[in-house]
């Protein structure tokens, strides 16, 4: 009975998220685990959220089993620890009154997810309040406590109807205050998405070619692949763009490897008076990184970005110089981080725009740093080929669209096989590369959009997790304010 409560509470929480996609039932799907949990010692209650979190976490993000399979099984394991650390929590502060409790939990939930964002290796994702990126009303209170306000919600509603549930009655002075919060941020919402903003426009097209990652390293394919993607981008001839963008790694290799190719590409953006942002290899020594390089509509590189965020086991082996018997098993050559924010500027009259490669755009703390840095709109340059055609790249989009309504800054996405997309401040994905079917992804196509330009800064992107700090604070009282209950 027990295993079949947490199955179905990790069911629930499945289904939530991409690509069954049924955000309703999200705010319902701890309900079954917390009635396993209630009056539970601690430890039981630490393996029946672990069984959830483990079930969940290895349908979620079983596609890194094309990566590795031992990688894919640990990174479950380890993440099911902060549903399990929730569960220990969740009987901890039992004894607290039921207002309190309900805010303290949440808070609770709030602070493991804001532990588990910097030690999840490298994607920020899965969060609670991701379920809910099509709920556009809802999630405009990122930009003031990022996605973790949405995650407080979320969590709240299901403590409610547990305790609901518990008490065999109507709580009426617990959800006079949920609806009253709840309605807040709703119409917060609607007044946000409702502002006549004079945002300047800036036009992007997005190349998608869809090379399959057996092809991609083939020196011999190398042409191949370039003229694939030119041929994609001359459909975006009479546009009238201000930037066209290429995905990760478009031009395969070591950019100065490739002088040939390089100047097809430059002759391109020449032709097209457009400038084109490409993803390449860049050498210098020792030293490899995974850049972007703008060119300019004269041809000239007019910039490079230096992916900053880096994949561990992907990009570079953790703990390599510690444990030297590692580079037995793991013989290349890792990756160096960027260390600039580097802003482009197409021209001094257009707008400004930061790069996050792969799944830096993912990641909170990049994307508000570029925003501080002066970016007026994010470009997201990705290859998920590697995970085949799974729910990993409606993930990658998913957490993606946060950052847009946390800094009120559009994104463009360009993704070798998909999502490439464009998404508004407010988290809106205007358009995508579909085929006449409608899918989105392992197809190639192209796609332009005019998004809004913004410059202003929100509360999230002056401030931060404010909001996270004081849903601390509040488990700090309630640590200290529990032994007189």
């Amino acid at each position: 009975m027990v295993f079949l409560t947490c199955l179905f509470s990790a069911g629930l929480l499945i289904a939530s998220f991409p690509q069954i996609q049924w955000t309703p039932l999200a705010w319902v799907a701890l309900v079954p685990l917390f009635c396993i949990l209630d009056g539970q010692k601690p430890w039981r209650a630490f393996r029946r959220a672990y069984l959830v979190g483990f079930l969940f976490f290895a349908a979620t993000i079983g596609w890194i089993v094309y990566i590795t399979y031992a990688g894919a099984f640990l990174l479950a394991a380890y993440l099911s620890l902060f549903i399990a650390f929730f569960g220990v929590v969740f009987v901890y502060f039992q004894p607290l009154p039921l207002i309190p409790r309900l805010f303290v939990l949440s808070s609770s939930w709030v602070a493991l997810e804001f532990i588990r964002a910097p030690l999840s290796l490298f994607l920020d994702g899965m969060m609670l309040g991701h379920s809910q990126y099509n709920n556009l009303w809802l999630i405009q209170i990122a930009d003031k406590t990022g996605v973790y306000g949405v995650s407080f919600l979320v969590i709240l509603v299901n403590l409610l109807i547990f305790e609901t549930w518990r008490a065999r009655s109507f709580l009426i002075k617990a959800n006079i205050i949920v609806t009253v919060i709840f309605s807040i941020v709703l119409a917060y919402g609607c007044w946000t998405i409702g502002q006549n903003k004079n945002y300047k426009t800036v036009r992007v097209g997005v190349v998608q070619p869809d090379i399959p990652l057996v092809v991609s390293w083939d020196e011999d394919k190398k042409p191949w692949i370039i003229d694939k993607n030119i041929q994609l981008t001359q459909q975006l001839r009479n546009q009238n763009l201000d930037l066209i963008v290429w995905p990760e790694t478009s031009l395969p290799g070591i950019i100065s490897e490739a002088p040939f190719l390089t100047k097809e590409i430059q002759a391109t953006a020449v032709s097209l008076h457009t400038p084109i942002l490409i993803g390449s290899v860049t050498q210098e020594g020792e030293h490899y990184y995974n850049s972007a390089y703008l060119i300019g509509s004269d041809g000239q590189i007019l910039g490079r970005y230096d992916k900053i965020h880096l994949v561990p086991f992907g990009e570079y082996m953790p703990l390599r110089p510690v444990l030297g018997w590692i580079n037995k098993f793991f013989p290349f050559d890792d990756f160096t981080r960027g260390k600039t924010y580097k802003i482009f500027s197409i021209d001094p009259s257009k707008s400004k725009f930061g790069v996050l490669i792969c799944f830096e755009d993912t990641l909170a703390y990049l994307r508000r740093n570029f925003s501080q840095a002066g970016a007026d709109f994010f470009v997201n340059m990705t290859n998920d080929a590697w995970f085949r055609d799974t729910k990993a790249p409606f993930l990658h989009l998913q957490a993606a669209v946060f950052g847009c309504v946390e800094n009120h800054r559009s994104l463009v996405r360009a993704a070798n096989t998909g999502v490439s997309a464009f998404v508004d401040p407010w988290g809106r994905i205007i358009s995508a590369v579909r085929d006449g079917h409608g899918k989105e992804t392992f197809i190639d196509g192209t796609a332009w959009g005019a998004l809004p330009s913004n410059h202003e800064k929100t509360f999230y992107t002056k401030y931060g997790d404010i909001f996270t700090y004081l849903c601390f604070l509040c488990i700090l009282v309630a640590v200290a304010l529990r032994k007189y209950f």
